[in-house]
């Protein structure tokens, strides 16, 4: 598998996902020598490891342990060929460049000599072992699908960026910072001392956006979001319902009892700024359940549409969802079908039972016609969406929208 970034385009570095029945793995191969097409074999290694661990980031994941796994390395006992001697919890580091640096650096030296004076191969095969909050042993091919497609996270945060591109906005103490370009992961920023730009990470602003919704406020200091943490802040500051104090310069989240949705990060205040909302959301999420199909079929019904004919279904109301719930992309929705599942679903007609088949409400109080045709059609399916993962959602579902509308 080789993944793409948030752009679109992939990167020359083949990866995979394995499970050894009790686990899983993120397993890179190796860089350098020749291959049959233009580019030497995996020539784009650092970076597409730095993109994967970073998406493992977003899933809360931890790095158990590591170790090389090339053919000539197996050979060697475990502890030789080890490159993380302590587990990395990935959501407590802000810089997975050097996580990515300290494991690259690590496998460098597995297999030389003591006393050598140079590191070696530092691309060699590797496998990390890992603990991935919502994913078990029979989750490997999900999780590298989802790992290999492009974050939606990031990619509205870029439609943000690109909204304000051209203008000019004011960190938290009033200096200004002029967005010049976005393009490949970053965004140019030109100031009084560097007109010409500098360019910031799209994952510094995500990691900013990410804080301040946990905690509800963020301090705006280089301890807190990195040495561009005034241009993080700046762009916080641009965000509906945020205010912000100097002493010490802070940005504060405050919710809003006219818009539920305010506090979701994801959606919701990236949507409002960028004057995109629903459909950017739709877009957004939409390609990251289709894993790059141009087409899939609807969870509910199963038929195969084109995926502009599918909605990125809830499958528990986003405005009940906790913080921790709306960032767990791959579980609160599912795929259906605008040809009539989507807002059966939504206003409570069906629904998914414990085992995975959908339920519908009474059919015998239905008149005859399409509506009754189609939810004899659904009742009993199974639905594609339904997983040990997402069941507690759609219990969710299950007491609330359905149970309600069966009273009704």
């Amino acid at each position: 598998m080789f993944a793409r970034k948030d752009d679109g385009s992939e990167l020359n570095a083949e990866f995979s996902v394995v499970s050894d029945g009790e686990r899983l793995s993120l397993v890179m191969e190796s860089a350098g020598g020749r291959s049959a097409g233009p580019q030497p074999r995996n020539n784009q290694y650092n970076e597409a490891l730095t993109l994967l661990l970073r998406r493992l980031r977003d899933r809360q994941a931890v790095v158990v342990s590591g170790v090389v796994a090339s053919s000539q390395a197996t050979r060697l006992p475990e502890e030789e060929r080890s490159i993380v001697p302590v587990p990395i919890h990935l959501a407590e580091e802000r810089d997975i460049g050097q996580v990515r640096r300290q494991i690259t650096r690590a496998s460098g030296r597995v297999g030389l000599k003591n006393g050598a004076a140079k590191e070696g191969n530092n691309q060699k095969r590797i496998e990390l072992r890992l603990e991935v909050p919502g994913c078990g042993p029979g989750d490997a091919a999900q999780l590298e699908a989802d790992l290999a497609a492009p974050s939606a996270s990031e990619a509205l945060v870029g439609d943000l960026l690109r909204s304000l591109k051209g203008e000019t906005i004011r960190t938290v103490t009033g200096k200004e910072n002029r967005i010049i370009d976005v393009e490949d992961g970053s965004v140019l920023v030109g100031t009084d001392r560097s007109p010409g730009g500098q360019a910031v990470p799209l994952v510094d602003i995500q990691y900013g956006l990410d804080v301040l919704t946990a905690r509800g406020k963020i301090q705006v200091s280089v301890e807190e979001l990195g040495h561009r943490s005034a241009f993080v802040g700046a762009v916080l500051a641009t965000l509906p319902h945020v205010t912000t104090t100097t002493s010490p310069a802070t940005v504060t989240l405050h919710s809003s009892a006219a818009e539920p949705d305010a506090t979701d990060v994801h959606y919701g205040e990236l949507d409002v700024r960028a004057q995109v909302k629903v459909r950017t959301e739709q877009r957004k999420l939409r390609r990251l359940l289709a894993n790059g199909r141009t087409t899939a079929p609807c969870a509910l019904c199963g038929d195969e549409f084109p995926v502009d004919f599918l909605v990125a279904a809830h499958v528990k109301k986003r405005a009940a969802c906790t913080d921790d719930e709306r960032r767990n992309l791959r579980d609160i929705a599912m795929l259906a079908c605008s040809f009539g599942c989507d807002i059966l679903y939504e206003a409570g007609w069906v629904t998914v039972d414990g085992t995975g088949c959908i339920r519908t409400v009474e059919l015998g109080k239905l008149p005859a016609g399409s509506l009754k045709l189609r939810m004899q059609h659904l009742a009993g399916r199974r639905c594609g969406a339904h997983r040990e993962a997402s069941e507690p959602y759609f219990a969710w579902h299950r007491t609330t929208t359905f149970l309600g509308k069966l009273a009704d």
